[in-house]
């Protein structure tokens, strides 16, 4: 999932000729990370 820098929809899917924001045609697009929890010990 990606998210476009100028107007904020996420966007599932990309094309892989043609990477522009569907919505605007926009060409900074930010992919979204899914946030991982770490496990941090001190030992």
């Amino acid at each position: 999932m990606y998210t476009c820098a100028k107007c904020k929809k996420e966007i599932q899917k990309l094309d892989t000729k043609f990477t522009r924001c569907p919505s605007c045609g926009h060409r900074i697009l930010y992919k979204q990370r899914q946030p991982i929890a770490k496990d941090v010990s001190t030992d």
